[in-house]
């Protein structure tokens, strides 16, 4: 089953690149659409992908991004077949080759933008900030000087941004001395105000990558009481499927009640498991989450840190295909769940 389903994966992926290319090469006016082998691609495509729509959606029980992706590239082919988005299932390869070399950079990119987010946005905040003040001002100068391009404050924030990025189309320029000594000036905070968002995404980037390549080391595995049965050989798979996340001081991991879709292994930390009657504390080495995953039900507990702490997280669909291929791990985790909930 599970090599079905990596060839269905595969199979998928091809057809969007095929699809992809088709696009672009169509554009260019190599291959018109009024070719009826044209048509029939494209037909067929949108056909196969609603059906891996159908089939992810039943899998999944949830809408994620990419499937909100996906459905709207078939809704717009269906219902609004004004533009064609087929470019977009682009997303989509970056999940279904995840793992590949080729892509897991990119894929970590990805993860350090969702991860920095808020910073990222509050340097954002700042940039429209100055847009407007600068924006505001140069209109002040420049309003009655050169009505035509510096009329109103909307009209203004194009100098702006192109001042602020230090593009400097040169299409808008101020004329008067005041006017030009704040553009100066703007250029200058320009350079500054995106340089910042480049330094925290290079930083943080660095730091995923370090994780990854190196903070999950085979010593730290074999060590965790949970993998000391499976083979030797079997570190490495699952050194491969572990995602590493961080929890600061007093942060809740998940609640009572969320879906239960990963188990947590502590490398180095203490968490509290919340329960109703009493309350648990594991320190590092142990792991949690894991009756959930087995009964296939919701959280029955709110776990926080109680410290800064570091967790190793093995989603479900890893969680299953490991215990197909070693099932000294799940009878583990049988018995801890057992354990635990006598």
């Amino acid at each position: 089953m599970k090599n079905i389903l990596t060839l269905l994966n595969k199979f998928f992926g091809a057809l969007i690149v095929l699809n992809i290319a088709h696009q672009i090469v169509a554009s260019a006016g190599f291959f018109p659409r009024s070719l009826s082998w044209v048509s029939i691609l494209h037909s067929v495509s949108i056909g196969i992908f609603t059906l891996e729509f159908i089939l992810r959606t039943i899998v999944e029980r949830k809408f994620g991004i990419l499937l909100l992706i996906d459905g709207l590239v078939i809704l717009n082919y269906f219902l609004f077949p004004i533009f064609d988005l087929r470019v977009f299932r682009l997303f989509r390869l970056f999940d279904i080759f995840r793992q590949s070399k080729f892509l897991l950079p990119t894929n970590t990119l990805i993860k350090t933008i969702i991860l920095q987010r808020s910073a990222l946005l509050g340097t954002q905040f700042m940039v429209l900030s100055i847009l407007l003040v600068v924006s505001t001002l140069i209109y002040f100068l420049e309003s009655k000087v050169q009505p035509e391009v510096f009329g109103s404050i909307p009209a203004t924030m194009w100098w702006g941004i192109a001042t602020l990025t230090t593009v400097g189309y040169g299409d808008v320029v101020p004329a008067t001395d005041l006017g030009k000594l704040l553009a100066s000036f703007t250029m200058l905070i320009g350079i500054g105000m995106f340089a910042l968002p480049a330094a925290i995404l290079a930083s943080a980037y660095y730091e995923q990558i370090q994780k990854r390549n190196f903070l999950i080391s085979f010593e730290a595995i074999a060590s965790v009481p949970l993998f000391q049965e499976v083979p030797f050989g079997a570190i490495g798979k699952i050194n491969e499927k572990l995602n590493v996340a961080h929890f600061n001081e007093g942060e809740t991991i998940f609640k009572k009640g969320d879906p239960a879709n990963s188990l947590f292994i502590i490398e180095y930390g203490r968490v509290e498991v919340q329960l109703e009657s009493k309350s648990v504390e594991l320190s590092s080495g142990e792991y949690f989450g894991e009756m959930a995953l087995i009964g296939d039900a919701s959280r029955n507990a709110t776990i926080a840190a109680l410290e800064d702490t570091k967790l190793l997280e093995l989603t479900k669909i890893d969680l299953d295909e490991l215990a197909k291929d070693y099932p000294v791990l799940f009878q583990e985790l049988e018995l801890t769940s057992s354990n635990r909930s006598g």
